[in-house]
């Protein structure tokens, strides 16, 4: 495992018609809010499911977005962590 524990944020402008918010996998932490949708990853679990073969890609900002692309989030940046954690104290 890579062991990385590192945690990138995105914000998410608008999903495709085939986006079903329950049915995310448990390594994405997503909340929805008046700006679209904002996207924590979990490393401790992301690192597992890239181990037993649930999950492409490496641990990049580039890798997510492709990742959160397929899975039906659009028009994707990344925020800094601070900004998605001081938003959630908000929320």
């Amino acid at each position: 495992m890579s062991h990385t524990d590192r945690i990138y944020c995105f914000r998410a402008e608008s999903v495709r018609s085939h986006f079903n918010e329950t049915q995310l996998p448990d390594w994405l932490e997503v909340r929805a809010n008046w700006q679209g949708y904002r996207v924590a990853t979990q490393p401790w679990v992301a690192d597992v499911a890239r181990e037993i073969g649930l999950l492409a890609g490496d641990d990049t900002p580039d890798d997510w977005i492709r990742h959160l692309e397929s899975l039906g989030l659009q028009k994707i940046h990344q925020i800094s962590c601070e900004d998605y954690y001081e938003e959630t104290l908000f929320w």
